[in-house]
């Protein structure tokens, strides 16, 4: 199951809708190209904001239940950074 949210930074100059202007990439399509980076499906993605930056920062499981994240610009669809993380036990 993918849960999609938009999450919005407060901030005195509109916070969500600060955001949605910025983000010419769709939640959808930055799910999109996170699953294309590599194994594993997406299950969270949330928009956001880091100084003058907006971005999408999308949480993949493998099939082994690996997780990784990734941040993507939500104005160009880059891939900022990504992290893997080690399976839950």
């Amino acid at each position: 199951m993918l849960a999609l949210m938009v999450t919005a930074c407060a901030s005195n100059d509109g916070g969500k809708d600060y955001l949605l202007r910025h983000a010419s990439v769709t939640l959808s399509q930055a799910a999109d190209i996170a699953e294309l980076n590599g194994p594993g499906r997406a299950v969270r993605v949330e928009l956001g904001r880091s100084a003058n930056r907006v971005f999408y920062d999308v949480e993949i499981v493998d099939v082994t239940n690996k997780t990784r994240f990734l941040r993507i610009d939500a104005e160009s669809g880059k891939i900022i950074k990504g992290l893997v993380l080690k399976p839950e036990d």
